[in-house]
């Protein structure tokens, strides 16, 4: 069975156990800030109980947490999503984007989906591209 957690309403462990992923080298190096400090974290977490167009899920399958999805500039045709999985699970991005898909358009009720990843992520292009996800801009974020 799949839950949702949102992420206003994690407990102090999950909050700390997400810090963690978010912070490990393996999901960090696919962020924009690739590292954060824990004040900023909780920060970010308190911000989204005022925010109407982001949500950021924690997604737990049958007891185990299995990672992060959040749509963010939702509006009422489409929004941009993202997602990164434990770290120490294997092969959770399928199932994350199965997940991404069937709450966009159940819950959110949008059209379309958006999503940007940096070019070197093969395996999230990959999987994008298996799902039949259109590359409509091809972008790199470049860091002096």
């Amino acid at each position: 069975m799949i839950r949702l957690i949102n992420f206003t309403e994690l407990t102090k462990e999950q909050k700390m156990m997400v810090f963690d992923w978010r912070n490990d080298e393996r999901v960090a190096k696919f962020m924009r800030s690739k590292n954060i400090t824990l004040k900023e974290h909780l920060k970010f977490i308190d911000s989204l109980k005022s925010a109407s167009d982001r949500l950021y899920f924690l997604v737990e399958e049958n007891g185990e947490f299995i990672g992060v999805i959040d749509f963010i500039n939702i509006s009422d045709e489409e929004c941009e999503f993202g997602l990164y999985a434990n770290p120490n699970l294997k092969n959770q991005g399928a199932k994350l984007m199965q997940i991404i898909i069937n709450y966009a358009f159940s819950e959110l009720k949008v059209f379309r989906l958006n999503s940007c990843a940096y070019n070197f992520n093969e395996k999230a292009i990959a999987l994008y591209e298996k799902l039949t996800l259109k590359f409509m801009t091809k972008m790199s974020y470049l860091r002096l």
